[in-house]
């Protein structure tokens, strides 16, 4: 298997499972690495490592809820990749992927309760992941959009932007979808906190625990609440001719 190509798809569909099942993982290698000290799952962390991983989650939780804003919870949590909605305003005029930036952020501050070194690895790991789901997704949306999509990926990068306009700030930064949706990520900030505070990560298993509980409401909400929650979503049409105009390549955005 070469682990630069696209995701196979049972890969993308349980690439949810696998992020949080990276942390129990991670949490064991690091137990057994140092003698099996403490807690397993919960270790003592270093104050200093943990003030970074609370700032890292920050930022990824801000970028998370601003992308998510411009989706519902179904489509982010959605077991299979879609290509019927273009998603052109935002975080995703600047880059393609932001709502897995923001994941790999929030998830490179938990590997730093653990280190910098085992951070690192923790985080090529993920990104080498999320690139063959990139291209998974990828796929579909090229099979839909043809040259247009060909177009947005030459003038919006995958994962830094080049530059920043006011064009990437016009629609909402944060909806209750997009609050919702990111439960358990929003918990992790909250755990992560309070774990600085109490001296391990002990506390990031409930503060965890209760943003499931969150995301599982969102999901809800949006599956059953269907019409309404897509009625709250920006003019994605409008957001296109925008782009359109001011695109140097003379095409429309597009992200999934």
């Amino acid at each position: 298997m070469n682990i630069f190509q696209a995701a196979q798809p049972w890969e993308y569909r349980w690439r949810i499972a696998i992020l949080f099942l990276s942390q129990p993982v991670l949490a064991a290698i690091y137990y057994f690495w140092n003698g099996s000290q403490g807690v397993w799952y919960a270790p003592p962390i270093d104050p200093t490592y943990g003030f970074i991983a609370t700032l890292l989650a920050g930022c990824g939780l801000a970028i998370r809820i601003w992308g998510t804003s411009f989706l519902t919870a179904e489509v982010v949590t959605g077991l299979t990749a879609r290509n019927d909605r273009l998603v052109v305003g935002g975080p995703f005029a600047a880059i393609r992927n932001p709502l897995y930036v923001g994941t790999l952020l929030i998830f490179a501050g938990f590997g730093m309760f653990f280190g910098p070194v085992f951070a690192a690895i923790f985080v090529a790991v993920h990104w080498l992941r999320y690139g063959r789901v990139i291209r998974y997704e990828e796929g579909f949306l090229k099979q839909e959009w043809g040259a247009q999509f060909d177009a947005y990926c030459k003038t919006v990068p995958r994962w830094w932007p080049i530059t920043i306009s006011r064009q990437h700030f016009a629609g909402p930064f944060a909806t209750i979808d997009g609050i919702l949706g990111n439960g358990v990520f929003f918990g992790m900030f909250l755990g992560y906190s309070a774990s600085v505070w109490y001296g391990t990560l002990e506390p990031l298993v409930h503060f965890e625990a209760l943003g499931w509980m969150v995301s599982g409401i969102a999901l809800l909400r949006t599956r059953y609440l269907g019409d309404q929650a897509e009625a709250q979503l920006p003019d994605l049409t409008a957001g296109m001719q925008l782009a359109a105009q001011e695109s140097p390549a003379g095409q429309s955005r597009h992200a999934g």
